[in-house]
């Protein structure tokens, strides 16, 4: 397993200006590759679409939207009741479809890429990406600080097999460990 560093920018142009950078430190053309991601869950690693049932935020959203539904419905047909049997099934009806969504909703967050799995990941931003092989000693520091000054607007460490200038085995889904997240993502102002 190689050790790599992964920069996430917002503009092509970031990424160009990385690429030059890292090669201008003494990386070999075979230690750095460059992609570009599609937006979470446009993968297709799933049969019928996406990347996973859901991501590390909404993991738990099935078990509000059920709960919320069962209240919801029962206090739609009690109050449904008053017009009747209709009325009945129509305001439990209405009851379940607002608690579902409330329920849903109230167990929803943004990912938390240290609590993320591959079952339910915390996927990185859509974009231009550079990956760097760090495994020789101090060349990790030499990527986090190239990638930082080119503009990244997150870097994370992963493992993974590298050969041929390629991370073989990636896989956006898993987790990885975030070194860095712009708090105002947008263009560098150069370097």
């Amino acid at each position: 397993m190689s050790s790599i560093i992964v920069g996430h920018f917002s503009q092509a142009e970031q990424l160009e200006q990385a690429r030059a950078a890292i090669a201008a430190r003494d990386f070999a053309a075979d230690e750095y590759s460059s992609y570009y991601l599609n937006p979470p869950g446009q993968h297709g690693l799933l049969r019928f679409g996406g990347d996973s049932a859901s991501d590390e935020g909404a993991s738990e959203a099935g078990k509000g939207a059920a709960t919320a539904a069962l209240i919801g419905g029962a206090a739609g047909l009690a109050i449904g009741s008053v017009g009747g049997p209709i009325g009945a099934l129509a305001g439990a009806g209405v009851g379940a479809y607002v608690g579902s969504l409330a329920g849903a909703l109230g167990r929803t967050h943004s990912a938390h890429p240290e609590q993320a799995s591959v079952e339910h990941p915390a996927e990185p931003p859509a974009g231009p990406a550079l990956c760097v092989r760090v495994d020789r000693p101090g060349s990790e520091a030499v990527a986090v600080s190239v990638l930082t000054d080119c503009g990244a607007r997150q870097i994370e460490r992963a493992s993974g097999t590298w050969a041929e200038g390629d991370w073989q085995d990636y896989d956006p889904r898993r987790p990885v460990e975030i070194l860095y997240r712009a708090t105002q993502p947008g263009p560098a102002t150069g370097t």
